[in-house]
């Protein structure tokens, strides 16, 4: 992995960093990146490590797009890099930078010293024109002179007063963890290892581990565990100083379908639903005393998410999934009757969530790399009350997807970057939701996901 302040040598031309947040600001849905408000940062940081599985925050993004100045024109790391890459449509950042080769210049400019003094400039806008130094007035020479003397004594007093970090030779920093895979509940077994003659400070270190829980501090060369408590892939980020460096998976499967409940807006807890009885007359759901029982408040928003992850035998790239569902009926708390549909591959997942027609700024498809939102697209195809039933058909045939909901098709694409194995489902409503039938069928093979009978319909 590449440290924040490499030697500019080592790194790709800044030329395709800027092209790269040009691509990003064209899939964000505002290719005008200058005038971009907090507000579009926070809500891209949210929107990247929903799509990357890679935590982003809103400052590092100003760095990055040029929206917060910096002595020096910063670089992001590999990680970074990459998440950035996937966003825009490409497998990693080596694909995109092989894929937008660098315009060849008539004649070879030096390569600008990052150990010199330079103002950072902002990612160029499409169509902007460089005004040569020649065409302007002489009269203004005088003004330029005193201007550029000004802000080279802004930054130099900028830099004196800075905040110095421990330099931090991140080449070689890992993240590991021992115990990967389990039941669940599961705790996972996390260490740092850190490289011969890392400079930083070992306790400087933080951990999101991917279950929407508050970031822990954690101290390189220690072994730490975290608990998980739903079945399903997380994506655990190692940072320092708030920058991320690695990241692993962890993988919870369980033995059949269970339920868990989640309230709205509550990330400390969840509420396991007893899952003897998630079968009633052969269709997959829950009731109101259940979630009671289990602690739930059904008089707020609420949500239950039935799953089932186990390698299922399926080639994620060539199946052909139907379910029919009963999303929930209009309740306190519950005005978009949602469902959530994931489906997990080996590195990537499908993932779709259709609501009623009035709430498809919260709607969401994703297809390996090919992701939309309905807060920056329009996803009005998405928007279908499923409340008195509907079916949804997801397929794949050598990754080109069609999505139908009741028959028609209403969305289809093409996705590069391979599912491979099925590695498990889950489905979840904004209240309470009924799995009416479901099958996947691998269309190679014809082999059947079969977990629960009663609920396969053939």
């Amino acid at each position: 992995m590449a440290a924040e302040n490499e030697p500019y040598e080592s790194k790709e031309s800044f030329y395709h960093l800027e092209l790269c947040c040009r691509y990003v600001g064209e899939k964000y849905g505002n290719p005008a990146i200058a005038t971009w408000t907090n507000r579009d940062y926070i809500k891209l940081s949210g929107i990247l490590a929903r799509i990357t599985d890679v935590q982003i925050s809103p400052s590092t993004l100003k760095r990055i797009f040029g929206k917060l100045k910096t002595p020096e024109r910063y670089y992001p790391q590999k990680a970074t890099r990459d998440a950035l890459a996937f966003f825009a449509g490409f497998k990693s950042w080596e694909t995109f930078v092989e894929k937008n080769h660098r315009p060849v210049k008539q004649k070879k400019e030096p390569e600008p010293v990052l150990n010199e003094i330079q103002q950072p400039a902002s990612p160029p806008e499409i169509g902007a024109k460089e005004i040569p130094f020649a065409s302007f007035p002489k009269k203004w020479l005088p003004i330029g002179i005193v201007t550029s003397t000004a802000v080279i004594i802004l930054v130099w007093q900028l830099m004196s007063k800075k905040e110095t970090v421990p330099p931090v030779n991140a080449t070689g920093v890992e993240f590991i963890c021992n115990n990967a895979e389990g039941g669940n509940p599961h705790s996972a077994n996390f260490r740092i290892h850190l490289p011969p003659g890392f400079s930083g400070n070992t306790t400087n270190f933080t951990v999101d581990f991917g279950d929407k829980k508050t970031e822990k501090k954690e101290t390189a060369g220690t072994l730490f565990t975290h608990y998980y408590e739903v079945p399903g892939r997380y994506y655990a980020v190692l940072k320092y100083a708030g920058l991320p460096l690695d990241t692993v998976s962890v993988y919870l499967k369980n033995n059949g379908w269970t339920a868990t409940a989640e309230m709205e807006h509550d990330t400390t807890r969840v509420y396991p639903v007893n899952s003897d009885h998630l079968f009633k007359n052969g269709k997959l759901q829950v009731n109101t005393s259940e979630l009671l029982h289990a602690g739930v408040d059904t008089n707020h928003t609420f949500f239950v998410r039935f799953t089932n992850v186990k390698p299922m035998g399926i080639d994620g790239d060539n199946f052909e999934l139907t379910a029919k569902v009963t999303t929930s009926a209009l309740r306190p708390g519950v005005r978009c009757s949602q469902v959530n549909l994931n489906i997990y591959g080996t590195k990537s997942k499908h993932s779709v969530v259709i609501l009623k027609p009035g709430c498809v700024s919260w709607a969401s498809l994703r297809f390996s790399e090919v992701v939309k939102d309905g807060g920056t697209e329009n996803l009005s195809f998405l928007g279908n009350d499923l409340s008195q039933g509907g079916v949804i058909q997801l397929r794949v045939v050598h990754k080109k997807v069609s999505l139908f909901v009741n028959d028609k098709l209403i969305y289809s694409t093409s996705y590069q970057f391979p599912l491979h194995n099925l590695y498990g489902i889950d489905i979840s409503f904004a209240g309470i939701g009924t799995v009416n039938s479901l099958t996947i069928k691998d269309l190679g093979s014809g082999a059947m996901f079969q977990e629960g009978l009663s609920l396969i319909s053939h």
